[in-house]
């Protein structure tokens, strides 16, 4: 018979129910171990089960972390040039380099907001 794979949990609570669930499954069937031996093959293909949802929870929030470590970056990325803007802005000697340069900062704050 196939194997069906089971839907991730997207919380880690949902995840964590899903470890007791199976843990409780664990131990009442080793608490009727010296009258089941033969359930065995069961409790390695719950084991699996549970592995592979946890591994499929482990990817995605993966994935999550990955795509929010990209957003960040951006974001970061974003700071240092509204902060050189600004820098040069504060070390302009005249009043048209400064409001060039803040107006330049003011637009890479825009460009992230329209984006």
């Amino acid at each position: 018979m196939a194997r069906k794979r089971m839907t991730m949990p997207k919380r880690r609570e949902d995840l964590e129910k899903i470890v007791e669930e199976v843990e409780a499954h664990h131990h009442h069937e080793h608490g009727h171990e010296h009258e089941h031996h033969h359930h065995h093959g069961g409790d390695l293909e719950d084991a699996i089960s549970a592995l592979e949802v946890i591994i499929d929870s482990i990817k995605a929030q993966t994935q999550t972390l990955e795509s929010e470590l990209k957003r960040q970056g951006v974001a970061l990325a974003v700071l240092y040039r509204v902060t050189a803007w600004i820098v040069e802005a504060l070390a302009a000697e005249s009043e048209e380099e400064r409001v060039r340069a803040l107006r330049m900062a003011l637009e890479e704050l825009r460009r992230v907001g329209a984006a």
